[in-house]
């Protein structure tokens, strides 16, 4: 039995059983992708910003239940994705109307309040090859399932923020030698995001020696999930908001969070943990030949 990266957070399920309960309104909420970002079919070099319909589906579903939060899909090491998260402005994203008939809008990754702050999957880790990739080249942790722990880990940043901004008070000059606020909440909840990699990348090692045959894909809830997504996508575009049927909350679902800290403490030892599967999985499961080819063992 696999952890199902489908229905929410954690909540183990076995590989042929549906949610009855999904949850409404599967539009985009706030989540971008870097056209540089080769997220594609691995043995297809010209793929890029290739997401399979159930793959875009399933980012779809998890970016509404964020929506004060935006999610960057960027460019990482050898061109796979990496992940970076910002508090969405509490303002109408304003848009140009370009002379080729294209709305462009503009993101300030350096805002000093609203910062894009990078997480889990970094610029220059190969860590992307082994957590965060789509459905169709690993099924765990796949890219939808590490978002949404990126999200997680996003919020317990925001608490921190909020909590230095209470304590200082909002209207006041706030010196911190150089930091930002934003820093200094992500020092505070760097245990956080250690225990919730460290989680992913444990995932990712177990999967190694517990390989889904081309069978069991085959035969799994993916096609369903792309079912049930797509009606509820057209269920949320063609129907008042007041009539969409309200979700019953899924009392199986865990804190991600809270979950991998009380699994793994120890800051140091999960940071050595990390580097160490990292380097590891990377030297001896996969073999690199471009950006774009993936072979494994």
């Amino acid at each position: 039995m696999k952890i199902s990266a489908i229905n929410g957070f954690y909540t183990k399920i076995p590989n042929n059983k549906v949610n009855k309960n999904p949850k409404k309104n599967t539009t985009f909420k706030g989540i971008y992708i870097d056209t540089a970002a080769n997220i594609g079919v691995a043995r297809d070099e010209e793929s890029y910003i290739s997401f399979l319909r159930k793959d875009a589906l399933l980012l779809n579903e998890i970016a509404s239940r964020y929506p004060n939060q935006d999610c960057f899909l960027c460019s990482g090491y050898k061109g796979r994705p990496r992940l970076e998260y910002r508090e969405k402005p509490p303002i109408v994203q304003p848009f140009q109307n370009t002379m080729y008939r294209v709305y462009r809008t503009e993101v300030d990754i350096d805002d000093e309040e609203y910062p894009s702050i990078p997480l889990i999957i970094k610029e220059d880790s190969p860590m992307n090859f082994l957590i965060g990739v789509p459905s169709f080249i690993s099924t765990n942790p796949s890219l939808e399932f590490t978002v949404q722990a990126g999200y997680e880990v996003h919020k317990k940043i925001l608490e921190k923020k909020y909590q230095i901004l209470d304590i200082v008070g909002k209207n006041e000059s706030i010196d911190f030698g150089g930091e930002t606020v934003v820093d200094k909440a992500r020092k505070a909840a760097e245990d956080v995001e250690y225990a919730v990699t460290r989680f992913l990348l444990e995932c990712s090692y177990a999967v190694l020696t517990d390989r889904a045959s081309a069978r069991q894909i085959y035969e799994s809830n993916y096609p369903k999930a792309q079912v049930a997504l797509d009606a509820k996508r057209r269920l949320d575009l063609t129907t008042p908001y007041k009539d969409i049927p309200k979700p019953k909350s899924d009392e199986e679902e865990l804190d991600i969070c809270k979950y991998a800290l009380k699994k793994f403490p120890n800051l140091k030892e999960n940071k050595d943990r990390v580097e160490y599967l990292t380097k590891y999985m990377y030297d001896r499961g996969i073999i690199l030949e471009d950006s774009a080819k993936i072979r494994r063992y």
